[in-house]
């Protein structure tokens, strides 16, 4: 027992994971006087948000690679930019299929009004409008990303003031917004695709917007929230602007720790936790996989639901029905990573350019053939089969940040492919399939640039069960749980754990299992140390 004690170590707060969020609830704790320690499973902190060489020379965002939903609060609170945070807007975009039709927005009036004019004659008007409903419905849920969802169907005065609130908000949009927002919360993206436009090129390009965070169909009611992503976010004081940042996704998380070391967060990696310790019914600490026990009446977790409350608390500690309910949360989010090493500047045939940097080679790229394409390949994952050919969504980062490389003109290209199940039929293993899956992306991607595998140095891909061995994400799921209605706000992930307290006294949720959810926001992070400053 002497030995036990003697490897003891007590904090105020444990955060399991050193992630973004994880990182963002140590720094406000900290800020308030609180002794903190990060405990992170592998060598580097950040998360889903780092910076890495996966190619000798080559450096990218290997797991999330656009920033745009990061809170400008937490931006000023912890004073990101004061230690290195410097995002670049990313202001193109371009949508483009595999026989050459493409759109190419640019922000530029003239330009995007003739890029839309190709394919219909009222769609840009239309887009305009859809546009303006977006970001005010949008604008309405931003607002709620700070706040602490209200408990569901508790009658305490001070829930019924939140709800109040929230209904205030809703009361003053118009009445057509209003049924709007119902429409992006119940309703199906097709039925909202089909009544804004009339081209195939529009609808396939607004249908992809559900795609990166989403595992849905477009028939799926609630799919349609994904949408509104692009309305919440900002950067710099752009609403909607989507970006990229200077040294990777990892100088936010690099930022995020250094601000709270400032305050005396103290950060181990290599700490993989084992389990959460009960004493009495409530948390008293961690068992680390080395067998360290590290002491703290609070505990914060990054990590998705399931592998909090099932995985390291247990539900033997938990009440029958929360734990039966947790079982059932869907975590999924059918996504496969990849990052390419190139030694040239990809030639687009349908953009030829001779080797020169063109805005489209500075833009969000979207390789889609239409909205079809999303239901199919939706579709095939639900089968447990690899989409065939995958919708992507690439960047190609070093073309904004030339850093990322250690050879001029030389690149790295980011590929986020859906959608890739994570259980495959017949027994397959990824282990097994991924050359084979590897080999049909480059047989897609060489379809839009031919001499994709002549300029081809490397590569990494992730697959789903590589997400979850290399990230603890359960289920490969890139956002601790889907994005839709019944998993979100004062349900996420739970009723009882959806104000980030827990069944447990002195276990929190701190990550995008809670809400607001997925994506680099900061959010959960902020809203969970309020609540454990609340609480104390």
């Amino acid at each position: 027992m002497a030995s036990d004690l003697g490897r003891m170590t007590a904090y105020d707060t444990i955060i399991i994971g050193g992630g973004h969020n994880g990182l963002t609830t140590a720094a406000y704790l900290a800020r308030a006087g609180q002794r903190v320690c990060v405990l992170e499973r592998r060598p580097v902190v950040g998360g889903a948000a780092v910076t890495e060489e996966f190619h000798p020379g080559y450096r990218n965002s290997v797991f999330s690679y656009v920033v745009s939903l990061l809170r400008p609060e937490v931006v000023k609170d912890l004073e990101l930019e004061r230690y290195g945070y410097q995002p670049i807007p990313l202001d193109n975009s371009l949508y483009l299929d595999s026989i050459g039709e493409y759109l190419l927005l640019t922000g530029d009036e003239a330009h995007d009004r003739a890029q839309f004019a190709k394919f219909s004659s009222t769609d840009y008007e239309a887009y305009l409008a859809f546009e303006e409903v977006v970001d005010q419905v949008g604008g309405l849920l931003a607002k709620q990303w700070l706040k602490e969802p209200p408990r569901l169907g508790d009658q305490g005065v001070s829930d019924l003031i939140s709800m109040l609130k929230l209904g205030v908000d809703v009361f003053r949009l118009d009445a057509e917004s209003r049924w709007r927002l119902m429409q992006f919360f119940i309703g199906a993206p097709e039925t909202i695709i089909d009544r804004w436009f009339e081209s195939p090129k529009v609808k396939a390009m607004v249908a992809a917007h559900i795609m990166p965070a989403n595992y849905a169909p477009l028939s799926q009611p609630g799919a349609s929230l994904a949408m509104l992503h692009h309305a919440v976010g900002e950067i710099a004081g752009r609403k909607g602007a989507w970006g990229l940042v200077k040294g990777g996704m990892g100088s936010i998380t690099q930022a995020m720790a250094q601000s709270g070391q400032a305050h005396g967060v103290e950060i181990r990696t290599d700490a993989s936790v084992a389990r959460i310790n009960v004493d009495g019914g409530r948390v008293c600490g961690v068992t680390l996989e080395s067998g360290e026990v590290i002491r703290a009446p609070t505990v914060a977790a990054n990590t998705d639901p399931k592998r909090t409350f099932l995985k390291l608390l247990g539900a033997e500690h938990l009440p029958a029905s929360f734990a039966r309910d947790i079982g059932a949360f869907r975590q999924e989010s059918a996504s496969l990573r990849m990052n390419l090493a190139l030694s040239e500047l990809p030639n687009f045939a349908a953009l030829p350019g001779g080797g020169q940097l063109g805005p489209h080679h500075r833009a969000s790229i979207t390789l889609i053939e239409s909205a079809a394409h999303l239901n199919e390949a939706f579709h095939s994952a639900r089968s447990g089969v690899p989409a065939n050919p995958p919708i992507i969504e690439a960047i190609i980062p070093s073309t904004i940040d030339p850093d990322l490389v250690d050879k001029p003109g030389h690149h790295v290209m980011s590929l986020l492919c859906k959608y890739m199940p994570y259980t495959l039929s017949d027994g397959q293993s990824w282990d097994d399939r991924k050359p084979a899956v590897v080999a049909q992306i480059l047989d897609y991607l060489e379809r839009f640039i031919p001499d994709v595998r002549r300029i081809l140095v490397g590569h990494q891909c992730m697959t789903p069960l590589d997400l979850e061995r290399v990230l603890g994400l359960t289920g490969g799921d890139i956002c601790h749980g889907r994005l839709e209605p019944d998993q979100l706000f004062n349900m996420r992930p739970h009723p009882d754990a959806a104000q980030y307290a827990t069944p447990v006294p002195g276990l929190y949720l701190c990550g995008s299992g809670a809400h607001p959810g997925g994506g680099v926001t900061g959010a959960p992070g902020h809203n969970a140390a309020q609540r454990i400053l609340r609480d104390l």
